[in-house]
């Protein structure tokens, strides 16, 4: 395979990180320029690896704190334990995550490979429209065979994020997002598949209460919600219910 001169600027810093990914790595948190993002993940980009948005939608997300008691060294590793570890997984399982994670590792990527912007925008755009032309019940799809892409795509130095369309790539769309697709049915450790998005779905408007009937603008004859008043839950719309005295 020829590589092209981008190809061959990558291939080149990684084999120069690789011969002391550690020191690098130390050198990269000394400066203080590098952008907060999991300690444990920086080497993944340095070595331009695969990395997993779970890791990062727990490091900057999560809710959980950090109650190691061992001493840090750094303002730089100080923020990493405030944040989270990155060895806690948290599911990037709809759109607005999976952008919200991507914007985060951009970010490293640039720090470590400024010239790779405009290679890292065209993955986002592409993502974007898939997430676009799809229902919300097949976003756990798209995030799947992003998750598959991307091990791909970090497994082969001759293919970047800009060739979407080599045809390693272009077979994983098919088989995540083509209704024959032989992935197509997979939950992918992302989220549940379709029917079981669209029962949750239901469940939880049978829990909810008709605004539209409240307001006497429900005409379905089989209204998935319950029609009781949003105030007292009782057998009235709520224009006709009585505060009860204290």
């Amino acid at each position: 395979v020829v590589l092209s001169a981008e190809h061959k600027k990558i291939r080149d810093a990684v084999e120069n990180h690789r011969r002391d990914v550690k020191y690098t790595l130390h050198n990269l948190l000394r400066t203080g320029l590098a952008p907060v993002f999991p300690e444990a993940l920086w080497k993944k980009i340095l070595l331009d690896q695969v990395v997993d948005f779970d890791e990062i939608n727990a490091f900057f997300f999560s809710t959980k704190l950090d109650l190691d008691p061992t001493p840090v060294s750094t303002v730089e590793s100080a923020l990493h334990k405030a944040l989270g570890r990155s060895a806690e997984k948290k599911t990037v399982s709809s759109s607005v995550v999976w952008f919200r994670c991507f914007d985060k590792y951009v970010k490293a990527v640039e720090t470590i490979f400024p010239y790779r912007t405009n290679e890292l925008r065209a993955w986002r755009e592409h993502i974007d429209d898939l997430f676009t032309s799809k229902v919300e019940d097949s976003h756990a799809r798209v995030i799947a065979y992003d998750i598959a892409a991307r091990k791909v795509i970090g497994s082969n130095p001759a293919i970047l994020f800009n060739q979407y369309n080599a045809p390693e790539i272009t077979k994983l769309q098919r088989a995540f997002l083509d209704r024959d697709g032989v992935r197509y049915n997979d939950i992918g450790g992302t989220g549940g598949s379709a029917k079981s998005a669209r029962t949750k779905l239901a469940k939880k408007r049978e829990r909810e209460i008709c605004n539209n009937w409240n307001e006497g603008k429900c005409f379905r004859s089989a209204c998935s919600r319950r029609h009781v008043c949003s105030s007292c839950e009782g057998p009235h719309v709520v224009t006709l219910c009585k505060p009860k005295s204290s």
